[in-house]
This record gives C-alpha cells, sequence and structure tokens, in this order.
C-alpha cells in the first residue's frame, strides 16, 4: 500500500512538473509572437494639419473639428474711412515739471513768510519812529534797529518773489502756458489727475510745413493698441531732436508709460478712401506683427500678413494683402495659431521666431 501511494505521488509530481514547462513554453512563445506583430505592424498615421504652400501656412481642420474648437468666420467688406496723415511722438516724463513744481511751492512758502515777516516789522518800524518822534520815547538806536530789519526782510521777500518769477518763466518755457500754470497751481484738478495717472501727457510732432492745423481732437495708438482719443493742451515749446517738425502737447486718458513712442492719426478735411475693415479679436500677433487667418476651402485655413493696416477702434483697416469678399476667422483664430505652433509628433521645441 505504501508503495502504490509513493508511485502515484511520483506521478503527479511528473504530471506537475510536465504542465509548469509547457505553460512557460507557451508563455514565451506568446510573448515572442507579440513582439514579432509589433515589429512588423506599422503606427497609426496621424493626420497632418499643418502644411507650406505658395508660401503661406494652411491648416486643415475638418468641420467636425471646427465645431468642436468654435470657429467661426465673416466675410470681409470694403468700407470708406476719412483719409489721414500719421505723425509721430512721445510720452511725456512728468519728473522735470514735479521738480519744477515742488521747487516754486518751496519757494512761494517762502516767500510768504517773508512778506509776513515785512507785515510785522514794517509795523515795528513805524510804531519805533512814532516813538522817536514823540519826544524821542524810544533812542535812536532801537528805532534804526527796527528799520534794518524791516528792510532786511523786504529784501528777503523781493528775492523769494523773484525766484517764484523765475520758476513761473521756466514753467512756461519748457511746457508752455497752459501746462505751466496747471503745475504751478496747487489746486489744479487737471494736474491732480496728472499726478494720479489718470491722464498721461505727450508730445506729438506734426510733419513740418504741412499746412493742417493741430486738431483739438486726435486718435493715437501706442504698442500695437487700439485707438484712443488725446485731447489738445497747448503749443509745445520744446521740439523732439529725433523728429523735426511743428510740436504740440496732448493729453489722453490711458496710462501709458513714459518714454513711450506714440503714433498720432489726424484727420484730414473730408477726403475718404477705401480699405478693407478687419475686426481686432480677428488679429493674432506673430514674429512681432499681426496676421489673419483667411478660409480658402471648406477645411482649409491660411495665415495672412496685416500688411499697411492703420488702428481703429474694434479693429484695423487694411489696405493691402486681404480682400473684400474673403472670410476671416473672427472667433477661434488663436486656437488655429496654436494648433500651427504645435511641435510634431516625436519632436520638441517652439516654432515662434521669437524663441530663437
Amino acid at each position: 500500500m505504501n508503495s502504490r501511494q509513493k508511485s502515484r505521488r511520483l506521478v503527479l509530481s511528473i504530471l506537475t512538473i510536465g504542465l509548469a514547462v509547457i505553460a512557460s513554453m507557451a508563455l514565451i512563445y506568446y510573448k515572442s509572437g507579440l513582439t514579432e506583430i509589433e515589429k512588423t505592424t506599422p503606427p497609426l498615421a496621424i493626420p497632418q494639419r499643418v502644411s507650406i504652400v505658395n508660401g503661406l501656412t494652411i491648416i486643415t481642420l475638418d468641420t467636425a473639428t471646427q465645431v468642436q474648437s468654435g470657429l467661426h468666420v465673416e466675410s470681409l467688406f470694403s468700407t470708406s474711412h476719412r483719409t489721414e496723415i500719421t505723425a509721430y511722438g512721445m510720452v511725456l516724463d512728468l519728473q522735470p515739471l514735479l521738480d519744477l513744481r515742488n521747487r516754486f511751492m518751496s519757494t512761494q512758502a517762502d516767500a510768504d513768510a517773508a512778506m509776513a515777516a515785512v507785515a510785522v516789522s514794517r509795523q515795528e518800524s513805524e510804531r519805533n519812529y512814532i516813538l522817536y518822534q514823540d519826544n524821542q520815547n524810544v533812542s535812536l538806536k532801537t528805532y534804526q534797529a527796527s528799520q534794518a530789519a524791516y528792510l532786511t526782510d523786504q529784501s528777503k521777500m523781493n528775492v523769494a518773489q523773484r525766484i517764484s518769477e523765475n520758476l513761473r518763466g521756466a514753467a512756461r518755457q519748457q511746457f508752455g502756458d497752459m501746462l505751466g500754470h496747471w503745475s504751478l497751481d496747487p489746486h489744479s484738478p487737471q494736474f491732480e489727475k496728472l499726478l494720479n495717472r489718470q491722464e498721461v501727457l505727450l508730445r506729438i510732432i506734426l510733419p513740418a510745413g504741412d499746412p493742417i492745423q493741430a486738431p483739438n481732437t486726435i486718435q493715437i495708438a501706442a504698442n500695437n493698441t487700439q485707438r484712443v482719443s488725446a485731447y489738445l493742451v497747448s503749443p509745445s515749446p520744446q521740439n523732439d531732436p529725433a523728429i523735426q517738425g511743428n510740436a504740440f502737447i496732448y493729453r489722453t486718458a490711458t496710462p501709458i508709460a513714459a518714454g513711450t513712442n506714440i503714433i498720432a492719426y489726424l484727420p484730414m478735411s473730408n477726403e475718404t478712401t477705401e480699405s478693407i475693415f478687419i475686426p481686432a479679436h480677428a488679429i493674432v500677433w506673430y514674429g512681432g506683427q499681426p496676421w489673419a487667418y483667411v478660409q480658402t476651402a471648406s477645411d482649409r485655413f491660411a495665415r495672412k500678413p496685416i500688411a499697411q493696416h492703420t488702428p481703429q477702434d474694434g479693429g484695423f483697416f487694411v489696405s493691402e494683402g486681404i480682400k473684400a469678399g474673403e472670410s476671416v476667422v473672427v472667433s477661434g483664430a488663436q486656437l488655429l495659431l496654436s494648433e500651427e505652433l504645435r511641435p510634431p509628433p516625436g519632436s520638441s521645441g517652439c516654432k515662434d521666431p521669437e524663441c530663437d
């Protein structure tokens, strides 16, 4: 009985070992088969959405992707607008004007103090004179000392007042009558706006010899921004050595940094010109210049440069590069640019020229 049990155990052990060997071999064969399949099966093709056609970057998107991305297009139209001339200028630094204002306030305080001292010393001198004349109730020395004090105080007052007038003249020479008056008036609401940067000052240079007069209101743009209004303050007594012409000081309620270059648009009579109007939300900035995506087919969009553009409220007037009747992407243009700049599979890096 013991020998039979031993034989059964031996047979079971052999069978177990055999099954384990077979299972291991099957597993190895299965894995090697999968490896061969992976080697021989080509990867799934990823659709190429970006291409270059005739020098233009083309983005290809099917209708479903366009709907999912929220892309919308509008047909462009030609419109007439008033002919303008372009002038240039800069945002003024208020520090020299503030220095003049502070010096004037300090000198004016000295003048007021000297005036008060003169009033007191004059009364003292007149009183001593009366007492001296009235049977010499005060000595001649006392009267002469009070008179000397009065003359000294009067001299101090005259000097302080003269310095104040010189500072007024310096303000007029550098910034003109109107701005000089604002800056030296301690209660000027106009200068208070400048101090709080609710408004900034601009020096705009009109072309020399141009018959156009400085308008009371002009449109300006800075750093490729949309236009804002600026209002005439006065002619500028100082010019920009880099830009020769007729200088005028304007103010605007836009907090532009001092030293920023400004483009000014001045209307010319009633002449009009025809241009294509592109809304601002259709513009994308790439490589330091504006572009727009134009739909060239139902599933294709070309990025075109916005050349010869003139900023206008709500968009740009364009005279070259884009034609009336073309459809421009007005919603989702930034998504198209992101798709264009996305590195292809298996690569890395930035395609924007500003990354170089």
